[in-house]
């Protein structure tokens, strides 16, 4: 079917509407987890704060220092995560016209519909971290290189290298994606030397771009290697990932078999539909490296020390999408058709329901009770109170939530991070507990330390006074105590 200009405007129109609802939907319900209170932590800081913080980072300072100009514009928890919902929507829109130079406006509205349904881009549109930025800038990056290797004109090139400079920064994680476009341009422009020219150049203005962040990029690495909070790859963690292209969200705890195996099923129809024909193979390989590679990589480099997390992985979700869209658009009539469409309707079919499942389950991470145990906390502060957490997961949030109204710290201490926590501040309680009479005690089990918070608690019951529980539930548990001794909080090993 083909879809006139006018018709087209009209039908992306309704597409980019319906993603920007669905990424607005729910949205008060998130609240600020550990690594969303960090970003919101540094970008508050001037930006010369913010760049030094970087280095005991794992990321650039990119999206810190955008992060700290839209808090300009954009005040507060809501105002923050808008960033990545618009950012998410324009990454639809790129899809769409990545789509249409691929395969026609057909493709391209199928596309965008598919990323705007997808359910792992829909959750991370919602979190207040880089990945949907990161979506963004690689979705630019692959539709201006498209046009750059189609044209042959200066300014696609231009813009195609700083796209691509800029994703770098945002993500480091973003040169799996260039390896797959240089794989690319390997296998179909290396006998066209002036393509291949440009190319080389436009890598080249790449890493000169980029080199100012080298620096900082050695620094990381060498602070890092070795050490990593995951656990040693598995299996069923790379399920747990491409379960989540369909059926599947992040925080589900069920069963993913099913999911699993759609979402592999949409991915081998797809390319073998386009791949049947000559003059679609381009296309294939264009968007199957995308998808493959940055997966491949990661996965080899886990296998040393485990970095497979799906949000490092968030900007293969447009390349899946424009797999399907392309591949129904270019299908022949009869079977190739059947099997195209019957598989794009189980697809969409699996990410609303993944997408009715995000939406209305009580994820502890995502839909925790810490604001509304901060707001609590807020309301009855006093003068001579502190806060004593027992993990760091509800101390970071703390902080941003109240503030410098009251003095908090950790029982059991990060690790050091002078440059961060200048930012940040440390979690060091007071040596001294004489200036306070009141203890706020806060318990929030993470999913490394189970059984240490009731360690905390017995001993506060032990050394202090228990006035009341404030709040109470499956996952937070905050205790007043009148101080009795010097000593605010347990020194556990």
């Amino acid at each position: 079917m083909k879809i006139n200009g006018k018709w087209s405007g009209i039908l992306l129109a309704i597409v980019l509407l319906v993603a920007l609802g669905l990424r607005l939907s729910h949205l008060g319900q998130r609240v600020v987890w550990f690594d969303e209170a960090n970003s919101l932590l540094v970008a508050q800081a001037t930006p010369a704060k913010i760049i030094d913080a970087a280095r005991d980072d794992v990321h650039s300072a990119l999206y810190y220092l955008i992060l700290h100009i839209w808090q300009s514009v954009a005040t507060g928890e809501t105002g923050a995560r808008m960033l990545s919902v618009l950012a998410a929507v324009a990454a639809v829109a790129a899809v769409y016209f990545l789509g249409s130079r691929l395969a026609g406006r057909d493709a391209g509205l199928l596309s965008a519909g598919l990323l705007g349904l997808s359910p792992l881009h829909v959750w991370y549109s919602q979190e207040i971290r880089m990945y949907s930025v990161q979506t963004l800038m690689i979705c630019l990056s692959f539709l201006f290189l498209l046009k750059a290797l189609r044209e042959g004109r200066r300014i696609p090139w231009i813009l195609y290298a700083l796209c691509t400079a800029l994703t770098l920064y945002v993500q480091y994680t973003s040169i799996f994606a260039v390896l797959a476009q240089g794989v690319f341009v390997a296998i179909y422009y290396r006998k066209q030397r002036k393509v291949l020219w440009r190319w080389l150049q436009s890598q080249c203005a790449v890493a000169l771009l980029f080199t100012p962040c080298l620096p900082l990029l050695f620094w990381q690495t060498a602070r890092v290697t070795g050490r990593s909070w995951i656990q040693p790859l598995e299996l069923h963690q790379v399920l747990g990932f491409f379960s989540l292209f369909s059926g599947a969200h992040l925080g589900d705890v069920r069963s993913r078999t099913l999911s699993v195996l759609v979402s592999i099923a949409a991915l081998g129809t797809a390319s073998v539909i386009l791949y049947r024909k000559h003059e679609n193979r381009e296309t294939a390989w264009f968007l199957i490296l995308w998808f493959s590679l940055p997966i491949i990589l990661l996965l080899a480099l886990s296998l040393r020390q485990n970095l497979f997390l799906p949000r490092t992985l968030v900007y293969t979700t447009p390349a899946l999408a424009l797999l399907m869209g392309c591949a129904l658009a270019r299908a022949e009539k009869g079977i190739e058709r059947l099997a195209g469409t019957l598989m794009v309707v189980i697809l969409v079919s699996a990410n609303l329901f993944a997408l009715r499942n995000y939406y209305i389950s009580d994820n502890p991470w995502v839909k925790s009770d810490l604001r509304e145990g901060a707001d609590e906390v807020a309301r009855d502060l006093r003068a001579g109170d502190v806060i004593v957490h027992s993990s760091q997961f509800s101390y970071r949030p703390f902080q941003y939530y109240l503030g410098d109204r009251v003095v908090e710290g950790v029982v059991r201490q990060p690790e050091k991070l002078p440059h961060l926590f200048a930012v940040t501040g440390d979690g060091q309680l007071p040596q001294d507990g004489k200036n306070f009479r009141r203890i706020w005690l806060v318990l929030y089990p993470d999913f490394k330390n189970q059984d240490f918070h009731e360690k905390v608690r017995t001993w506060m019951d032990g050394h202090h006074h228990f006035v009341q529980a404030l709040h109470s539930s499956s996952t937070l548990f905050i205790g007043l105590y009148e101080c009795q001794g010097a000593e605010l909080a347990p020194v556990i090993e």
